[in-house]
Formats: structure tokens, C-alpha cells, sequence
């Protein structure tokens, strides 16, 4: 089995892009090596006849066909002598531009490739939103003539299909969630035991593999360590003003200090309201931290949960940037940053410390990648929490993950109207089966993720509205 083997949600995504008659440049954004250039060139090949690839990472030479003038005929015949064995046949080739971040001028260059229509682009990028940081010449981004998603690490289905589940048992699986019934035991131990070996080995395809591979976890850490080593060295990389690289080595320090704080913070056993900059570095300010917060956040590294302020719609409107909690993005990442120890405690359930951490960073992946916007609920005064808010078109849906602490007197008096707020549905995130409380309803974690795919369906329905007749007579 290879990575391009496995199946990604985002192929269909490819494919409608694809079937759109007035399709743009589509821009593949995300972490390295979370899949994109297997699915990228795995859709290409599958859907053209030619398929020609910029790699301007690793064959920097590429960059030089875009100084001058940018318009298509002009970087196809400057584009030729580097491609001698390969045809730009117009309406039946495609070009991918990988790591498009590296070569900004090939990415002001979609507007002219979006205009002519003749040939079809995906670019990739995994560092797409800082390698500019603190680029001087200005370099256009040709808004409006690219459509960019967001690739993620595997998500819970994309690892049960890797690892063998048909389509059959997951619709089962979904069939429960949506009725909220009661799962057979034998299959509750099956996906509980399922969810513990994505905890650990987390959804990056290469880690997935070497688990697959050997069923050794320790060839799967191992794998995610070395990919860790090489976040790092990408810390602090730019592009200068003569597109040239360099390293920020003064950012890079801050950005070490930040990313290895995050799960250690996660852990703490108090006041885990918020991200302390002091704990990053005695003394620790926002002011010196938060453009090292921007950069990892950018770089689809670091997930941040802001406070909201109230609950209501709209969440983003409410929401307190000053006020966070960081979560890894991947949780075999974040599993592979502590001991091993902590993995094989976690594995045999006689994990203590750090397992409430390791519960609520994975709820916050699974709600990223459900692509809802992380925020969570403190009023700041009697330190009463909510840990997710998430909006459907009908209202606010609270989400406490309580796998370790059934606390939820937050969600209580906003469910049982003592508060001036007011929500639509309150989940238990929990270990065992689904059940009803008095305010809430129980879920398993295994089950979470569809829950929140089921609750996207809802929102993505969008409203149908029929034509309107002037009326005739006034």
C-alpha cells in the first residue's frame, strides 16, 4: 500500500473543482505531508491526458520562468526547454505547481492562467501563509482567479477506511449517530479501540502507513518524530525581497519555545482557561509571541480556540482574540511530543495526567476539520467553562468533553434557562455509549466526528428560494 492508496475526502472536492466549466486555479493549502501532492497527482493523472509538474522546492531553477512577463504564452515557451519530453497541449493538460509559496511570482501568475483557460492549474502549498511574512516587494495575489481548500491530516472515517472498514459499517456507524441510539457492545469495544490507535498515530498518511505496515507503533512515532524535525527546520523560513530564502533565526528561537510550551500547557491540572505567554518564556508577553502564534497557526501546525464572549450568533462576532487555548493540529503529533510512556499509559487506560489534554486537543481536530470555526465559552468571573461552541442555521450547539470530569455547570445553566443565553443542544463527549441526560445527550467519541459531518450536511443544505413575480396590480 502506498499513500496515494488511501481515500481522501478531498478527491471529490477535486473533482467537482474539476467538472466547474468556469473552474479557476485551484491552490491545495496545508501542513506538509498531510497527502497533498499523492492526491494532487493521483487526480491529475486519473483526469488528463497530460500531466506537467513545477516543483519549485526542490528544482529551484523552475522559479526563473516566471521573472518577466507573465502571461501564458510566455511561460509556456520559457517552461519548454525545462519539460523537453513533455507536451503543452492546450484543453488537455493540467499543471501543478508544488509548493507554490516558494515561487510567489507563479502564483500572481494564475490570474493570466485563469483568464486564458487553456490549461487547468493545482498548486500546492504548506506554508502558503508565511513564507511572504516579511517579504518587502509587494507580490499581487490575484484574488478572485484562484479558489483555495484546505487539505487536513486523515480524519477519523479517512483512518477506519485505511484500515480496511466498508462502506456498509460506517453507514451503520452513521445510522446510530444520527438517531442518537444505543450502539451493540461488541461494536462499541471495536471503534473505542479503533479511536485509541488514531489517538497515537494521529491521521498524517506516512505515519498511518508505517503503522499499517508493521502494526508497531513505535515505527509510526518514529516516522512522526523525524516529521517534527522537519517542521522545525521549515521555522522561521521566508522569502526576501530578491525571492531568495532565509531564515529568521530570532523568530525560529520563539517559535521552538511556543510550539514545544503547547503540551505542556495542555496538561497543566489548573487555570487551563487560557495560553500563558508567561509560561512560554518567563516574563512572556502577547506582544513578543504572537506573530510566532500567527506563523504556526498559518503553517496549519497550531489550532487556536478563542474565548467567545457570549452565546450567540454569530460566534465569530463574540469572540475575544486575546483569550485562547492552542491545541497541535494532528493528534499523533501531539502524542509523539510527549513521553512514549504517555502513549502506552493511554493505550491500557492507565493514563492519569495529560489524558484530559489529549481528549480535548482531539475534539478540537475533529472540529477543525469539520471545518467549524474553535472557540469555547468562559465568562472570565466564576471560571465556568463551556469547551466548544459551534452554530448550525438554527442555533448554538454546545459541546463538553467529559471523558475524564461529568462537570458541566456552565452548560446547565445556559440549557436550563438561568442564564441570558441560550442553546440549541448541549452533547456529552464521553468514553462509553450514547444515553440521555437531563439537559444533554451523551456521545461516544468514536461517534463525534460524524455527529459534527452530520450537523455540516445541515448547514451546507443552504435555503432554496422561489423567483419572486412583481406583482400586476398595485
Amino acid at each position: 500500500m502506498e499513500q496515494n492508496d488511501f481515500k481522501r475526502k478531498i478527491y471529490d472536492e477535486l473533482i467537482k473543482w474539476n467538472n466547474d466549466q468556469d473552474k479557476v486555479p485551484l491552490i491545495v493549502d496545508g501542513l506538509r505531508e498531510v497527502g497533498k501532492s499523492y492526491i494532487v497527482n493521483k487526480f491529475a493523472h486519473e483526469f488528463y491526458a497530460n500531466v506537467i509538474t513545477y516543483d519549485f522546492r526542490h528544482k529551484k531553477e523552475l522559479r526563473n520562468i516566471f521573472e518577466g512577463n507573465l502571461d501564458v504564452d510566455t511561460i509556456i515557451e520559457k517552461s519548454s526547454p525545462y519539460f523537453p519530453h513533455d507536451n503543452f497541449v492546450p484543453y488537455k493538460t493540467i499543471l501543478i505547481f508544488e509548493e507554490i509559496g516558494d515561487c510567489p511570482l507563479a502564483r500572481t501568475s494564475l490570474k493570466s492562467f485563469a483568464i486564458d483557460k487553456r490549461f487547468s492549474i493545482i498548486a500546492t502549498g504548506s506554508l502558503l501563509g508565511v513564507l511572504n511574512f516579511r517579504r518587502k516587494k509587494k507580490i499581487d495575489i490575484p484574488t478572485g482567479y484562484e479558489k483555495i481548500i484546505q487539505m487536513t491530516s486523515m480524519d477519523f472515517e479517512e483512518f477506519l477506511w485505511a484500515n480496511g472498514l466498508n462502506e456498509e459499517s460506517i453507514t451503520l456507524l452513521k445510522k446510530h449517530v444520527k438517531e442518537e441510539k444505543e450502539i451493540p457492545q461488541a461494536l462499541a469495544f471495536y471503534y473505542k479501540e479503533m479511536l485509541k490507535r488514531y489517538v497515537i498515530v494521529g491521521g498524517l498518511p506516512g505515519s498511518v502507513l508505517k503503522f499499517l505496515k508493521s502494526n508497531n507503533y513505535i515505527d509510526s512515532r518514529d516516522y512522526l518524530k523525524g516529521l517534527i524535525q522537519d517542521y522545525r527546520a521549515d521555522f522561521g523560513r521566508f522569502i526576501n525581497e530578491n525571492n531568495e530564502e532565509e531564515i529568521d533565526y530570532n523568530l525560529q528561537a520563539k517559535l521552538n519555545r511556543v510550539f514545544d510550551s503547547i503540551p505542556s500547557q495542555l496538561a497543566r491540572e489548573s487555570d487551563t482557561l487560557k495560553f500563558k505567554y508567561s509560561l512560554v518564556k518567563k516574563g512572556g508577553r502577547a506582544s513578543e509571541f504572537e506573530e510566532p502564534f500567527d506563523w504556526l497557526n498559518k503553517a496549519g501546525l497550531v489550532l487556536r480556540c478563542f474565548n467567545a464572549k457570549a452565546i450567540e450568533k454569530p460566534l465569530k462576532a463574540n469572540i475575544d482574540r486575546t483569550y485562547f487555548k492552542a491545541f497541535i493540529s494532528d493528534i499523533g503529533l501531539l502524542m509523539a511530543m510527549y513521553p512514549i510512556q504517555t502513549s502506552q499509559s493511554f493505550l491500557n487506560e492507565s493514563l492519569d495526567s495529560r489524558k484530559g489534554a489529549i481528549y480535548e486537543n482531539l475534539c478540537a481536530t475533529m472540529i477543525n476539520k469539520c471545518d467549524f470555526p474553535l472557540c469555547y465559552f468562559s465568562n472570565g468571573q466564576d471560571h465556568l467553562e463551556i469547551d466548544f461552541l459551534i452554530e448550525d442555521s438554527e442555533g448554538i450547539i454546545l459541546l463538553e468533553e467529559k471523558s475524564i470530569n461529568g462537570k458541566m455547570a456552565a452548560s446547565k445553566n445556559v440549557m436550563e434557562g438561568k442564564t441570558s443565553y441560550k442553546a440549541k443542544k448541549c452533547y456529552k463527549i464521553i468514553k462509553e455509549n450514547f444515553g440521555e441526560g437531563s439537559f444533554f445527550t451523551s456521545i461516544p467519541q468514536y461517534a463525534t466526528p460524524f455527529l459534527l459531518e452530520q450537523i455540516k450536511e445541515e448547514c451546507n443544505k443552504g435555503m432554496v428560494l422561489k423567483p419572486l413575480e412583481y406583482p400586476k396590480e398595485l
